[in-house]
């Protein structure tokens, strides 16, 4: 039989949950809070918080912890099993470890993770797409050795207060009243912090989403009652009135669409192309000192100065080229490990590009060689109408004379390839350490000293510009330029603290969602194109280019002609699910958009392409263009449910 548990053993457990929270207080301060507590402020970030601003900001940090020490123990108290030391001993290590693999995740995603996303993160494929290295294993392994060391200092601690009496008067306040106290603290900050979240303190915001004990529904809860009926939300009222009577006009285009043809330019059918998407490329970094071959390429080509992706992770920017559309049709994916593809029996019903089966008809061979591509995210779903087999590899070199030898088979070509040599953690062939210092291969990007080290993380990044200028050089020297249309771009942006953030698939400010992007078609003039593009506009303008009318009425426009106004419908990564949130960019205008009930969309915020915050009522009629975009992916998300639900009824008939 299991003895009783005494008044001595709730005493220890007691204290041990105490000094527990202190540690746990600690740590989020000083670690999984730290950037936006103490780094996301300066030049490029939040104002510098005064003194006042700064403790509050840490006290409500910490107060959560204080609620789940208190509940903690009111449940170990109820159950004989965990009210043993040794017993909590394991059940905080759990939580620890649950703690470091959120942490991980929210520094990736933007977002706390699920369950299922834990188990996606942790699979082996993952470690290869995320660029996770055995030194960052090691390092996971490291952080949980000091976390149980940790713990037995708190086991330590927790035995000699036992024997200090006069700290016993700490727990001299009756639990409920101890409870209720805290309680009442908690709701008055969630009150407080939603005050201050309603009026635009963004430093509030991201403080309360990165600690993973506060409860987030409530401090949503609470900035939207403090949101209601204020200025701010009389904009955001105004601003979904005018989105939803530009919707209600989308739904009754003109009659007849112009056809997508250029005047006056012989066509020839017999042009190949070639689509390079790369992974994560950021437009500010390139230039004829990192990557020389593709500056002076560029000059020879229609240059897009104000390029948008169609998403902020690969599966979407690499959709959203294919099918010329935004993603909305992206159904996520439904196993684990991520990359393991679903057997072909199972495999859901989702129409290849109607692009490609363009090429097709007009007798071109359509081929994929990439790296690994098709197994990711459940790509390959997508992939299946290419008439050739494909060719992947890890190593990008070994694409170059794949396409060589495709290039030199008889007949006409369209072929599409991803490069990922440009991808986090930015590794790169030796022969190509020209910006130097950059920080070392094996660098702990969660170090403290992450942003202070911004310069040399970009020269890690721009080494492996160069490696990928020399590759496009190799690349272009196996094709017949006279004879081929090649198009460049990045399938997303890239982040190099612009708005303290590394990397991509966490925001949709502009440096993720913005990128490179140029068509080189021959015998056409040079030409540089201001206006906003998207990757929607590449397949209608290769179209064009070829002298084919669209095989569906494009989402985007053709950029053959003159181009002064345009716009980019991008979405925010949502894995493993269909995207949710999205951004609608013109003219120096973007509107953040939400998907709700029903497939309807609604405006959540509003600013600038440089991601400062922009009234609605102030000038209603900048934002006419970028409503219009919307308008257009409301129809299209619409459009979309009807023929998923339509494949459904099917496929159970």
């Amino acid at each position: 039989m299991t003895p009783p548990t005494t008044k001595d053993d709730y005493a220890q457990l007691r204290w041990f949950l105490a000094v527990f929270a202190a540690y746990v207080s600690i740590c989020l301060v000083l670690g999984w809070v730290r950037e936006p507590l103490f780094l996301g402020v300066g030049e490029d970030g939040w104002p510098a918080p005064s003194a006042a601003e700064l403790i509050y900001l840490i006290y409500m940090t910490c107060l959560p912890v204080a609620l789940w020490f208190l509940v903690g123990y009111a449940v170990a108290c109820r159950l004989r099993p965990l009210s043993s030391v040794w017993a909590m001993f394991v059940v905080l290590l759990l939580v620890l470890t649950v703690i470091e693999l959120d942490h991980a995740w929210y520094g990736m995603s933007g977002h706390h993770a699920t369950w299922r996303e834990v188990k996606l993160f942790l699979s082996e494929d993952w470690k290869v797409h995320y660029g996770i290295r055995n030194s960052d294993v090691y390092w996971f392994f490291r952080r949980m050795s000091m976390h149980i060391a940790g713990l037995l200092i708190v086991f330590g601690l927790s035995r000699a207060a036992l024997r200090w009496k006069t700290g016993e008067r700490i727990f001299s306040i009756r639990f409920r009243h101890t409870l209720a106290i805290v309680a009442m603290l908690v709701v008055v900050d969630v009150l407080l912090g939603g005050y201050e979240m309603s009026h635009g303190h963004d430093q509030w915001q991201a403080v309360a989403d990165a600690n993973p004990f506060r409860v987030s529904a409530l401090d949503r809860l609470s900035t939207r009652t403090f949101s209601s009926g204020g200025e701010h939300d009389a904009d955001l009222q105004a601003a979904n009135g005018a989105f939803e009577q530009a919707t209600r006009d989308a739904m009754h285009p003109p009659a007849k669409v112009a056809a997508l043809l250029p005047a006056n330019v012989e066509h020839r059918e017999q042009y190949n192309v070639v689509l390079v998407t790369v992974e994560g490329l950021n437009p500010s970094l390139i230039d004829s000192t990192t990557m020389p071959y593709l500056m002076q390429l560029a000059r020879r080509s229609t240059l897009l100065r104000n390029h948008y992706t169609t998403g902020n992770v690969t599966e979407y920017g690499v959709l959203g080229v294919l099918y010329g559309a935004p993603p909305d049709f992206y159904r996520g994916t439904s196993t684990v490990p991520w990359r393991h593809q679903i057997p072909a029996e199972q495999q859901p019903s989702q129409p290849g590009s109607q692009y490609l089966d363009e090429f097709a008809r007009r007798g071109y061979h359509t081929r994929l060689i990439s790296w690994e591509l098709s197994s990711w995210a459940n790509l390959g779903v997508y992939f299946h109408n290419f008439t050739e087999p494909a060719f992947e590899s890890r190593d990008d070199w070994q694409l170059v004379p794949e396409l060589a030898r495709e290039l030199h088979e008889p007949g006409s070509h369209f072929v599409y390839m991803h490069y990922n040599g440009t991808h986090f953690p930015y590794d790169h062939g030796a022969a190509y350490e020209r910006f130097t210092p950059e920080v070392p291969r094996d660098y702990d990007y969660a170090s403290w000293r992450l942003r202070e080290q911004a310069p040399e993380i970009i020269n890690r990044y721009r080494n492996c510009l160069s490696e990928l200028d020399a590759w496009l050089h190799s690349l272009t020297g196996e094709m017949d330029l006279q004879n081929t249309i090649v198009v460049i771009t990045g399938d997303h942006g890239e982040e190099f603290f612009e708005h303290n953030r590394l990397g991509h698939a966490s925001r949709l400010d502009g440096p993720q969602i913005q990128t490179f992007a140029l068509i080189y078609a021959p015998g056409r003039p040079p030409r540089v194109i201001d206006a906003v593009t998207s990757h929607a506009d590449i397949m209608p303008t290769l179209m064009d280019l070829l002298g084919w009318p669209p095989p569906v009425r494009p989402f985007g426009q053709s950029l053959v002609g003159e181009v002064t106004r345009g716009a980019a419908i991008v979405a925010m990564t949502n894995r493993p699910n269909p995207p949710n949130h999205w951004a609608a960019v013109a003219e120096n205008a973007k509107a953040i958009l939400a998907l709700g009930p029903g497939d309807t969309l609604h405006i959540t915020a509003l600013a600038d392409t440089d991601d400062h915050p922009l009234s609605y009522r102030a000038d209603p009629t900048r934002w006419r263009a970028a409503f219009d975009a919307a308008a257009r992916l409301q129809l299209h998300l619409r459009a979309a449910e009807h023929l998923e639900t339509a494949l459904q009824r099917s496929e159970a008939q």
